[in-house]
């Protein structure tokens, strides 16, 4: 992979990948984060200054502009005298400032300073560059504003969250920042930094919190997290398959083009080719009666050597394909809304400029509704219920691992053959998973069919897109827990019927769902007997956190 040392900001063309860095850094060799210089573009540097000159213009000319010389949301109608102008960002900024609750991890912060730059960078905010250049500043020094998470209706922007990020570089008295990890006061944190406060000038306290840039900012790491996610499930599926020896026909692409579903006919062959060459998907391989079925089988003799009839699969196995598919499709409407977010304007009022063939250029301040987190909000709640498909199914399949009758002769629970009667096994590890499914459904309420209007019903829609986007962010966590969960107990049930199909001949798995095994191996031994499970459970999840899914296919 490689390491993005420096982005530059034009407001066209951040990428996705950019932003992860720009918000995550990376590793050096002692761990510590590195994160890359970010600067503003020399041409977006003349456009700002373009339209701030020809914002003044209009200012000059006597134009009544909302948030610029009038008040905001219900006070639109207050006139604010030209003299009062720059005094009025001195009062709106703390007075934004009423956040509630713990604070937006630092990641968080870190890109919506950025995104916020990369929506001035198109001029039609009508910021001073220096404003882009104190962000900047504040970001490339590793000064991170104190910003509370609850606050936002996601309607005029995340104006609350937006308005503790710029509260820090106006060093307003009870705002704090974290500077190397350590939470401070706001002025020493810029003092220790060698940065200087800013002061607003006319417009710019309204452009700093006009936008769903928190929203933003929490959805982009969520969809990068989601991409990683997705490809994870699939080889989770494909590893409890050949755990229960599962029918390959299900996956045959007749059955998925059939349904003239697209992204179920790319999931079913993206199993398929994981399993390629495997002989434990085989009807030699599921001939083979395990002792754990012999356990359960009340005839004779005879008959213990009879596995259970296949015909085919449960739901959670033979229907991967079907689940998954829509959640293919929610990723990539998810994605379109988001990128096209990233590189955009969602500020109030924004700034056109008007060119007219042999006239000066001219400059007009047009209200409207970009801040607006609806997008966002729909977005973000589509992509939840996508990737809650994708533990809840997880769960089932892991569930079915854990009984002989379900899993076809996998010993009970998962359970290590050392004192095998004291062992409990997997039992409570599918406990957790029940738990986190559960809790994902309560998470996926979509926050988005909620108003609660503001402002004197001025502004009487809201999108509560940042309550969506914060319980997305959960709903991935649990969902990376559930999928490392079903890999630690197919790579278990491997383990303990790999003797036993080793003997028939036939324990061979597919070439790609070889390596997943063998490098979750790597990560985790085996469990032969109880043991502190939890170790295993985190080294999995973490693994999956801070690893993409080629290591997990090449061992990195």
């Amino acid at each position: 992979m490689n390491t993005i040392k420096e982005v530059v900001l034009n407001g066209h063309n951040l990428r996705l990948d950019e932003a992860v860095a720009i918000a995550r850094g990376n590793a050096d060799h002692q761990g510590n984060r590195i994160y890359p210089v970010v600067s503003l573009d020399p041409q977006a540097q003349t456009i700002l200054k373009e339209f701030r000159d020809g914002l003044e213009e209009r200012i000059a000319a006597g134009d009544v502009i909302y948030g610029v010389n009038t008040g905001c949301g219900a006070k639109k109608g207050t006139i604010i005298p030209t003299k009062d102008i720059n005094d009025y960002q001195a009062h709106y900024i703390p007075a934004h400032c009423v956040g509630f609750g713990d604070p937006f991890p630092e990641e968080v912060v870190r890109l919506a300073m950025i995104l916020r730059v990369n929506s001035f960078a198109l001029g039609h905010s009508g910021v001073r560059l220096e404003i882009c250049e104190k962000l900047l500043e504040l970001y490339n020094k590793g000064v991170i504003p104190f910003v509370p998470k609850q606050g936002s209706v996601g309607a005029s922007g995340d104006l609350c969250p937006l308005a503790h990020m710029s509260a820090t570089m106006l060093a307003i008295p009870g705002q704090k920042a974290y500077l190397e990890g350590e939470l401070m006061e706001a002025a020493k944190a810029l003092s220790l930094a060698g940065i200087e406060p800013e002061t607003l000038k006319a417009k710019e306290a309204m452009g700093l919190t006009n936008g769903s840039t928190f929203t933003l900012a929490i959805g982009l790491l969520a969809l990068h997290d989601s991409r990683n996610l997705l490809e994870y499930s699939h080889f989770a599926a494909a590893l409890s398959l050949e755990a229960i020896r599962g029918e390959k026909a299900a996956f045959d692409p007749r059955i998925h083009q059939a349904r003239k579903n697209p992204y179920s006919v790319d999931v079913a062959k993206i199993i398929l080719d994981l399993t390629e060459n495997s002989q434990r998907m085989t009807g030699e391989s599921q001939s083979v009666c395990l002792s754990a079925e012999k356990k359960i089988k009340k005839y004779s003799d005879a008959e213990h050597t009879k596995p259970t009839p296949r015909v085919q699969d449960a739901y959670s196995f033979r229907g991967y394909p079907q689940v998954a598919g829509p959640t293919v499709k929610n990723l990539e409407y998810a994605s379109e809304v988001l990128i096209a977010e990233m590189n955009a304007a969602t500020d109030n009022p924004l700034v056109f400029k008007i060119e007219t063939e042999g006239q000066p250029d001219k400059f007009e301040a047009l209200s409207g509704g970009n801040f607006h987190g609806e997008p966002l909000a729909q977005a973000v709640a589509v992509l939840a219920l996508g990737i809650q498909s994708l533990a809840n199914i997880s769960d089932r399949r892991f569930y079915a691992l854990t009984m002989p009758a379900t899993s076809y002769g996998l010993p009970d629970d998962l359970a290590g053959p050392i004192n095998s009667d004291l062992n409990t096994g997997f039992m409570i590890l599918q406990y957790t998973t029940a738990a986190l499914v559960s809790e994902n459904k309560i998470l996926c309420h979509p926050a988005v069919v909620d108003s609660i209007p503001t402002s004197a019903n001025q502004e009487d829609y809201v999108s509560m897109g940042i309550i969506g986007a914060r319980n997305l962010r959960e709903v991935i966590s649990n969902t990376y827990g559930v999928i490392a969960a079903e890999l630690l107990a197919a790579a278990q049930a491997i383990s303990l019927t790999e003797e036993e199909l080793s003997a028939a001949g036939c324990s061979q798995l597919g070439d790609k769902t070889a390596l997943i095994y063998k490098n979750i191996r790597k990560v985790v031994p085996a469990m032969l007997e109880d043991r502190y499970i939890y170790s295993d459970f985190q080294k999995i999840y973490n693994y999956l956190l801070e690893h993409n899914p080629n290591d997990l296919l090449s061992g990195r």
